[in-house]
């Protein structure tokens, strides 16, 4: 993941095989922006990331976003 200016201090990587139920496969509550390369283990036909608390009063701004798999 690549922030933009606007980054997540606190989000979540989930999740779904449906797009209804998410699992949280990562956690953290001490973003500090710039590039995240985060390994996680999990399934899931879906992936977001869950923001849940803003660095900055802008929300959130990924620049980029890849998910790579096995």
């Amino acid at each position: 993941m690549s922030w933009e200016a606007a980054y997540g201090r606190a989000y979540q990587i989930q999740t779904s095989p449906d797009g209804s139920s998410w699992t949280t496969v990562y956690s953290t509550a001490s973003g500090d922006g710039g590039v995240d390369d985060l390994t996680v283990s999990g399934t899931g036909r879906y992936v977001r990331m869950y923001g849940t608390q803003r660095a900055t009063q802008w929300g959130y701004s990924l620049w980029s976003f890849q998910v790579l798999g096995s």
